[in-house]
């Protein structure tokens, strides 16, 4: 199977799978012996469970927060809806977070033996030895631009001029810790809230990580370690845009491109024998990250 057909059939046939799943097809739900056993995430990341979470209980509960910027950066540096469910219950109701309860919410759930953090992916631990995880996240990786927040406030609030994705993404790439995998989660976030909904750039532009472009060099029948530049990426993401929705009937965002790219990648390395994800399928969890 070429690269580019395997894209397609991918979205086609994770899309019919989300949709056989919640009509209440019984299993299996896909005849790809692939997709049937490893995890996959959405085509749509809107679609995704724990996304579903944080719109629900972030996005839409708090739409009004001055602060809800800073609740979104929570929601996926944690990415664990027991945690988050938690935090929403013990922290002020009010838009002024108290970073000290913040990690003592943390730190009872770890005591408990609960799980704290999301296994989605890799949040990096500090760099001293036996410093505490909690403590970094929340004082450090959080705690940075949580007291820069009145510069991102303004930012996103319009008053210095409209916020655009990348410009946010740069913005937030610069903290410690964040990197631009992590920045790209949020600012997606905010792409669906009043935050960056209205930014001009919510069709043309998105990060391109690791694994989108991996999934850009099969496509294009380049070696996948070909150093491809990010201009170039987005470049090639804006065409396969109009490409994948006219070619499989599958209505998507722009943001969702990257994902699918990455996917993908994942998808072609276990049918090449190059390897294979490190997360298999459970139906219990299985609606995406």
């Amino acid at each position: 199977m070429i690269a580019a057909e395997a894209l397609r059939h991918w979205v086609r046939e994770r899309e019919a799978m989300r949709i056989r799943k919640e009509s209440g097809a019984p299993m299996p739900w896909t005849d790809d012996p692939i997709l049937a056993k490893y995890r996959f995430c959405n085509v749509r990341r809107e679609d995704d469970r724990v996304t579903v979470w944080i719109r629900r209980n972030i996005r839409e509960r708090f739409a009004g927060l001055p602060n809800l910027w800073f609740m979104l950066a929570i929601g996926r540096w944690i990415n664990w809806p027991d945690t988050l469910q938690e935090i929403i219950a013990g922290l002020p109701s009010d838009p002024q977070f108290v970073l000290p309860r913040l990690c003592e919410i943390l730190a009872m759930r770890q005591a408990r033996g609960e799980k704290v953090f999301t296994g989605a992916y890799t949040i990096n631990a500090p760099a001293t030895k036996g410093a505490s995880k909690i403590d970094y996240v929340v004082k450090t990786v959080l705690g940075e631009p949580w007291r820069d927040r009145l510069r991102i406030g303004a930012m996103l609030d319009g008053s210095v001029r409209a916020a655009t994705l990348r410009d946010t993404h740069i913005a937030l790439s610069k903290y410690q810790g964040w990197g631009a995998f992590m920045a790209y989660q949020v600012v997606v976030d905010m792409r669906f809230t009043a935050l960056l909904r209205g930014a001009d750039d919510v069709e043309t532009w998105a990060a391109a990580g690791p694994g989108t472009v991996r999934g850009l060099n099969r496509i294009a029948g380049r070696a996948t370690d070909f150093a491809l530049p990010q201009w170039r990426a987005l470049a090639e993401l804006r065409t396969l845009y109009e490409t994948i929705r006219q070619e499989t009937g599958v209505e998507m965002d722009f943001s969702d491109v990257p994902n699918i790219l990455c996917e993908t990648d994942k998808y072609l390395r276990v049918l090449n024998g190059e390897g294979a994800p490190r997360a298999l399928y459970r139906p219990a969890n299985n609606v995406g990250t």
